[in-house]
């Protein structure tokens, strides 16, 4: 027999593997500095007694994340901590910085709302990509100062639990800020949400003034929210590149009347905004997906309606039971009439916070051609929680534009 052929074949030395500790050791430094950038600032610090090479890593981490809680002796740490960090790390880029504080109300003094303030900018300067400043606490707004913000870096903006200045959402001085965020927020002098590269706005659960109308400058949004603010609904302006819109308005106190169904309501007409006639409507017309839900006497939708603009992009329309009720049925007609290439209608006829128990499907028929409603109609569906008389009205009149339903 050849050497070369043993009757038994020959084991291979086990390759040994690399402990986890050696294995991390092997990273380059801007990949453990990405890593400790997704850590709390307080324990990226503490890094640094793992080894001699990790002393300064923390100090370039891509992420900066300061958290406290409502404990006033937590409060006297974070301040000498979060003040010493800054000053050894320096003007450091960032890719994210997130100062988040829960139950602080009783916590922050007049210095603590400057220190903070001078952190958030300190993170403006550092040239942060994504920046947030959280504060959840019940019945206060963390005072952000009114200073310009100015970053040709910043392209992500999330406010939460913030008294925002008059001027401070001008943002016309970050040019690359796509995405903004707010919630909670005071912006009841704000007179204007302002930014030309703005692709994404979230608004919701804020208070806007109850004496004249924010209105919103974003000429390259993609997707709007507004969802459950109160007092005057802002204007919205043209958004000739809008995907995605839902506007959603469920407290008592926006833009409500109980004499605004007659349509002679001097209250209504003398806080319609002065340069225009529509308020949301007319800053929708481009958008391809829409959702419009009130559960309240909301004027301003009566009052769009009567210079209802053309949805010439509308593909999918959701609408809640008000626009079936207190808008009576020529809300539905005038925007079917106005959206010609529509594809899917969805309306909500049930409680609020509740599901639905019964959808009823139906699709358009081509019997007969009709201006009344899009060719392009595919789906309609009436989600509800039984039919009722208001529920078989609106059926009886989806059916005179040769929409036929099934029960389901």
């Amino acid at each position: 027999m050849s050497p070369g052929r043993s009757g038994k074949r020959a084991k291979k030395a086990p390759i040994p593997r690399e402990s986890g500790a050696s294995s991390i050791e092997s990273l380059p430094d801007g990949v453990l500095q990405h890593i400790l950038g997704f850590l709390p600032a307080r324990d990226a610090v503490r890094s640094c007694v793992l080894a001699r090479r990790w002393r300064d890593l923390w100090m370039f981490a891509t992420g900066l994340r300061i958290t406290g809680n409502g404990d006033d002796d937590d409060m006297n740490e974070l301040r000498e901590f979060v003040d010493h960090l800054l000053l050894l790390r320096g003007i450091a880029p960032l890719e994210t910085c997130e100062l988040r504080f829960t139950d602080m109300a009783d916590a922050f003094s007049e210095d603590d709302t400057l220190r903070v303030n001078l952190w958030f900018r300190h993170a403006v300067r550092c040239q942060a990509r994504v920046l947030r400043l959280l504060v959840y606490a019940s019945d206060y707004c963390f005072d952000l100062n009114g200073l310009h913000l100015v970053s040709r870096h910043l392209m992500q903006l999330e406010l939460v639990g913030v008294e925002v200045k008059e001027n401070f959402l001008n943002l016309s001085d970050c040019p690359a800020l796509e995405q903004l965020e707010i919630d909670n927020c005071d912006l009841t002098v704000v007179n204007k949400i302002s930014s030309e590269s703005l692709k994404r706005l979230s608004v919701t659960n804020c208070a806007f003034s109850q004496s004249f109308r924010t209105s919103i400058h974003a000429p390259s949004m993609v997707s709007l929210l507004l969802h459950d603010n109160r007092f005057n609904t802002p204007v919205l302006e043209s958004m000739p590149s809008l995907m995605d819109a839902s506007i959603r308005i469920t407290h008592n106190d926006v833009d409500s009347c109980d004499n605004c169904d007659s349509g002679d309501c001097n209250i209504c007409h003398g806080i319609i905004h002065s340069n225009s006639n529509c308020i949301l409507l007319e800053g929708l017309s481009k958008t391809t997906n829409l959702a419009l839900i009130a559960e309240s006497k909301t004027f301003i939708f009566r009052m769009d309606l009567k210079q209802c603009p053309t949805f010439s992009k509308l593909k999918t329309l959701l609408l809640s039971d008000y626009w079936c009720v207190a808008l009576d049925l020529d809300a539905i007609t005038c925007i079917l009439k106005n959206s010609p290439v529509l594809e899917k209608l969805t309306l909500e006829h049930f409680l609020k916070g509740s599901e639905h128990k019964m959808e009823i499907k139906g699709s358009y028929i081509p019997v007969q051609r009709t201006d009344a409603i899009s060719e392009h109609l595919k789906i309609v569906v009436v989600k509800c929680d039984v039919v009722d008389e208001k529920v078989y009205r609106v059926l009886k009149l989806l059916s005179t534009f040769n929409i036929r339903f099934s029960f389901e």
